[in-house]
This record gives C-alpha cells, sequence and structure tokens, in this order.
C-alpha cells in the first residue's frame, strides 16, 4: 500500500516552541502581513504579541486568532513547496485552518467564522464560569463513572485509551481534579479557556451555530476532510458547513481520527501549526506510523 500523509490542525496554543517566526522567517514569509489582515477585519489590535513571552496565550479570543493564523501561514508554506497531503483533519478551532488548507475557505471568512463563534458562546455562556482540563490515566469507563455526580462535569474529548479531556463549571471540575488526583491520576491540567466547548450546554443551541456556517460560501475541498466528530470522510460544501456548526457542540475524538487515518493507508502524521500538543497527544496512540510538528522545525 503507498504510503500516506495526513497533515493535521491543531486549536489553541498551549505553549510555543519559540521556532515558528524563525521557520517563517526562512521561507521569507511576512506573518505580520497575515496579523495586519487580521487586525483589519477583526478591529482587534494585536502589535504587542511577543512569541517568547507567550503574552497572548492568557486571551482566550486573540490565542485563537494567533493559532489560526500560524497554521495558515505554515499551509501556505506547505503549498508553496508542493507538500500536499492525502488528506486533512482540524482539531478543535483547528478546523478553520483545516478549512484554508483544502482552499474550502478563504484567510478573511476564517476569522470571521472565528469572532462569530466566539461571540455567540460567549453570550451562551454568560457569566457562568467554565473551564477544561486534561486527565491522563483512566479507561474512559472508569473517568465516566467517577464523573457522575457533577452535573455540569463531561468527557468531551478522547485523545488517547486513557487520555481525555474534559469540561464543565469551574468548581465542579476543580473539585472532581482533587478526587482523581486521589484516585492515581498521571497527570492533571487546566486549560486556559474559560468557555464549555464540546459540551451539551452547547449542543442545546447548535441552531445558532447552523446559521453562523450557512452565511459563508463553502467551497468543494481540493483534498478531503476526516472529521473529528464521526471520522467520517468530508467532500462536499453541505458537510463541512455541517462540521463547522457542530465542532463546539459535539464531543471529538483525536484516537479514532488517527485510527481511521491509519486504517485508510496514513503513516505519517504532520501538525501543522504553532506549538506541538498534538504531536504530544500522538504519543498516548500506539501503531507504526511518524508523526511530527512543523513548529519543532522537523518539516519545513
Amino acid at each position: 500500500m503507498q504510503n500516506k500523509i495526513a497533515h493535521i490542525f491543531p486549536a489553541f496554543v498551549l505553549k510555543y516552541t519559540g521556532k515558528e517566526l524563525s521557520l517563517l522567517k526562512k521561507h521569507n514569509y511576512d506573518f505580520y502581513y497575515f496579523l495586519k489582515k487580521c487586525e483589519e477585519v477583526l478591529n482587534v489590535d494585536l502589535c504587542d504579541f511577543e512569541i517568547t513571552e507567550n503574552n497572548f496565550i492568557d486571551n482566550e479570543f486573540k490565542n485563537q486568532v494567533f493559532s489560526y493564523a500560524f497554521s495558515c501561514a505554515f499551509s501556505d508554506v506547505l503549498n508553496e513547496q508542493k507538500q500536499i497531503p492525502d488528506y486533512i483533519s482540524g482539531f478543535s478551532m483547528g478546523i478553520y485552518s483545516a478549512l484554508y488548507h483544502t482552499k474550502a475557505i478563504d484567510f478573511e471568512v476564517g476569522l470571521l467564522l472565528i469572532i462569530e463563534v466566539f461571540e455567540q458562546i460567549k453570550n451562551i455562556i454568560g457569566n457562568k464560569h467554565y473551564v477544561m482540563a486534561s486527565v491522563i490515566g483512566f479507561e474512559e469507563y472508569d473517568l465516566k463513572s467517577m464523573i457522575n455526580g457533577f452535573d455540569s462535569v463531561e468527557v468531551v474529548i478522547q485523545n488517547g485509551i486513557y487520555s481525555f479531556v474534559i469540561s464543565g463549571i469551574a468548581i465542579e471540575v476543580e473539585k472532581l481534579m482533587v478526587e482523581l488526583k486521589q484516585e492515581g491520576a498521571i497527570h492533571l491540567s487546566l486549560f486556559k479557556v474559560n468557555f464549555a466547548y464540546h459540551s451539551i450546554l452547547l449542543r442545546n443551541h447548535v441552531q445558532e451555530f447552523q446559521s453562523i456556517a450557512s452565511k459563508y460560501k463553502i467551497e468543494t475541498p481540493q483534498v478531503p476532510l476526516i472529521s473529528m466528530i464521526n471520522q467520517e470522510k468530508l467532500v462536499t460544501p453541505d458537510q463541512l458547513k455541517y462540521e463547522i456548526s457542530n465542532n463546539v457542540t459535539l464531543p471529538l475524538n483525536f484516537l479514532k481520527t488517527i485510527e481511521i487515518l491509519k486504517q485508510l493507508g496514513v503513516n505519517e502524521f504532520i501538525e501543522v501549526g504553532a506549538d506541538s500538543s498534538l504531536l504530544k497527544s500522538s504519543k498516548f496512540i500506539d501503531g507504526d506510523f511518524s508523526f511530527k510538528a512543523v513548529a519543532k522545525g522537523k518539516v519545513l
């Protein structure tokens, strides 16, 4: 079977590797031109960005914008070098840069989708303080058993057999994390987000997100996308609109997505974005495949 390649687009930057800007500069790519376009489209000031300080990671909206901009910039360089994958997938907010990579949307449409979805979630959440957290060390059944009794908490992402992301009201998640630590969790960490992404709370408002997705022209993808929601192959504009509208409302499964791509013949995965969070998650998945991150300097 011919070796195949998949480009995977990450969500939020958790921590920059520090190589992102130098890699783009090496390829004569003007990243700050991209930032100016972001400022114009979104009417937001991004000039204080400093990669070595990670100074926008605490700002949920700006972090999304920079994550998107870096992924799109790396996408441009990969396309310029004719590094065209067989499949593409977008992890959570990485769906927008994945759509850009496959030329289903232009850069500005991605930015508009980001801000509209962000504002819609903010309106739904209101004054409630939600958090998301990484939990490593339990099988799914055991983790869900321990979650019972916490009304707002649910498993929203599976990264590996023993690696998950949970979401819920902050006070409940923090209390649960104490119990998980006592039960022998290998790793626990809170993400710097305040929204209940992929949760049942947002699922009850899916029509609002469908309205946002329907506003924009989505082209036929030049490379098929594999859904992180249901692992289906997405090849039509209508399928992509469904993915956009359900991307924040339904649970994701990184583990199943990688397994499906492997079944399709993929044995090389490339994380296209700043940071290397998906590379780290891939280490919890067994199999004979390679996983590289652009931001580590191993690809470009």
